[in-house]
């Protein structure tokens, strides 16, 4: 009963000890941030049902987290965190990819019932408009970020209340990373530090694509950030990685400069992320000095 208010891991700690300290420590963590996509819109369409449709999702969400030795780290109405590496796994950054992806369809697959629930009704009559507005509401969507590195994670607080936290510019990247998704129009996006994990422990269930390399705002260096694409979806289109393979090279001509061959490639690649790097080069030229680095406006 307890580990439905309290973190796994805190649980068996408390259980183990007989009691609940105020501690922490720094810890080499993994962070998956999760957030719904167009939550005020399906928040002023639904009302007070937005709760229960909350609920429902998740339900499922946390039944993957837990499921890929995840722990929770918050809920914050539409958004969650989700902590690997505190419980006994052979690799967290693996762990956090397995449950993002299983995240991800899980959403689609209640999408989908959204969809033929829909298909049902109108065999007799068309929607209302009332109904239309309920119905785009419903179709849940979410993105997610993972990142990884020294955190903080610990319980703070007081006597009178405390509460299991982490704590680290990891953390806050994970958020951005998140973030990232709804403007290169990707279901994961995830770090370096996920890749370089994965990939050392010879994992090739997951073909990491660099996406774009970005300075978050208040910081001074570029991060390079990668979509982890499952070669084992069977949603995959056929020529996935024909279309990312030219996207690598229009990438790298972005990256020298020559933005006259980054956009012949990035209009033939047929990725929705070429789209942002054809708006933000337009007709132009690389300005002198250019670095490759796009630097986010917001945080």
């Amino acid at each position: 009963m307890c580990e439905k208010f309290a973190s796994r891991d805190v649980v068996a700690k408390a259980y183990n000890e007989h009691q609940i300290k105020l501690e922490g420590s720094q810890r080499n963590l993994v962070m998956l941030f999760s957030d719904i996509k167009s939550f005020t819109y399906r928040t002023e369409t639904l009302g007070n049902d937005i709760i229960d449709l909350l609920n429902v999702h998740y339900d499922k969400v946390i039944k993957k987290v837990h499921e890929n030795s995840g722990v929770i780290g918050s809920i914050i109405g539409d958004a969650i965190l989700a902590i690997y590496g505190t419980q006994q796994s052979e690799n967290k950054s693996l762990d956090a990819l397995t449950a993002a992806w299983e995240i991800t369809r899980v959403t689609a697959e209640l999408r989908s019932k959204m969809i033929a629930r829909r298909a049902e009704i109108e065999q007799s009559r068309t929607l209302t408009e009332a109904e239309e507005r309920i119905y785009k509401a419903v179709l849940i969507d979410i993105g997610v970020g993972i990142d990884g590195g020294t955190v903080f994670y610990g319980n703070i607080g007081s006597d009178e209340h405390m509460t299991n936290t982490v704590i680290g510019d990891n953390v806050n990247s994970a958020s951005r990373l998140e973030g990232l998704t709804r403007i290169y129009k990707l279901p994961v996006i995830v770090s370096g530090y996920v890749k370089n994990e994965v990939e050392q422990a010879g994992i090739t269930k997951y073909k990491f694509y660099e996406i774009d390399t970005v300075q978050v705002k208040g910081k001074t260096e570029g991060k390079k950030i990668y979509f982890p694409l499952d070669t084992e979806l069977d949603a995959n289109p056929e020529n996935i990685e024909e279309k990312f393979a030219i996207y690598e090279n229009a990438l790298k001509a972005y990256y020298t400069g020559d933005w006259e061959t980054a956009r012949t490639e990035f209009k033939k690649c047929k990725i929705e992320a070429a789209q942002v790097f054809l708006e933000r080069i337009g007709t132009g030229e690389a300005p002198k000095n250019w670095s490759g680095i796009w630097t986010m406006q917001t945080k």
